[in-house]
């Protein structure tokens, strides 16, 4: 099944989308969401399918395997929370999620990127937020590489320059088989690696129809760093 349609159908979301967020955020429960289905496909939902193609359509000229698949559970995140183990019983999200990836694991356990847009701010992140266990290997052996550490050393400081921050590592110290002194050990230590920026309130490039070319351009000081990781998680 193809959500494709023209691009000139796309003129960035309406500003309802937001207030949807808003409302859906006081009203979060599934009566209130059945009565305003309706508003959720055509403020939300609907923009972020033709979001997810143009983008996808954008990074695919640097990167061709890049994956913009507009349905619910591929580039879209589906609104309902899974509440089985949460003490948070709430139904909804109170955001929308799109993602971009690029690789042959999981869709999550691909280096990507990845779209947040809450009532109050838009957030926007790279990477690959856990590695597959082939891609962890890949990610090690890469560092490891004197070579490759390098690159990836180079691109990490270009890229900071941008104003991103990088998750911190999960494991609090180098893993077995590494020496901890180690010149990349800090980056040993993680288990994913991926950066956020956050604007608040939201750009008003989001509401015209420039939207996605805006999003694109705020991907594009990534594309590199995201080069060497979908490399780097391949190479597993």
């Amino acid at each position: 099944m193809s959500d494709r349609r023209p691009l000139s159908d796309f003129h960035g979301f309406p500003r309802e989308a937001v207030s949807f967020l808003a409302d859906l955020r006081a009203n979060n429960n599934r009566g209130w969401f059945q009565e305003n289905r309706g508003l959720a496909e055509e403020v939300l939902l609907g923009p972020a399918r033709e979001l997810v193609v143009r983008v996808g359509d954008l990074l695919r000229k640097k990167r061709p395997d890049i994956t913009a698949d507009p349905r619910t559970d591929r580039s879209i995140y589906r609104l309902n929370r899974d509440t089985r183990f949460s003490r948070d019983k709430t139904p909804y999200k109170t955001h929308l999620a799109l993602w971009w990836w690029e690789g042959t694991e999981g869709r999550l356990e691909c280096p990507g990127f990845y779209f947040h847009l809450t009532p109050d701010s838009l957030g926007l992140s790279t990477g690959c937020y856990r590695f597959s266990e082939n891609g962890l290997a890949g990610w090690r052996r890469s560092l490891s590489e004197p070579k490759k550490a390098a690159v990836f050393t180079r691109l990490l400081r270009n890229f900071e320059k941008t104003g991103a921050a990088f998750n911190l590592p999960e494991l609090k110290r180098a893993p077995a088989g590494f020496d901890p002194a180690h010149t990349m050990a800090y980056w040993l230590r993680h288990k994913g690696f991926y950066s956020w920026v956050e604007e608040s309130p939201h750009p008003e490039e989001i509401f015209e129809p420039n939207a996605a070319e805006y999003i694109f351009q705020r991907f594009s000081p990534a594309l590199k760093l995201h080069d060497w990781l979908a490399r780097a998680l391949a190479s597993g």
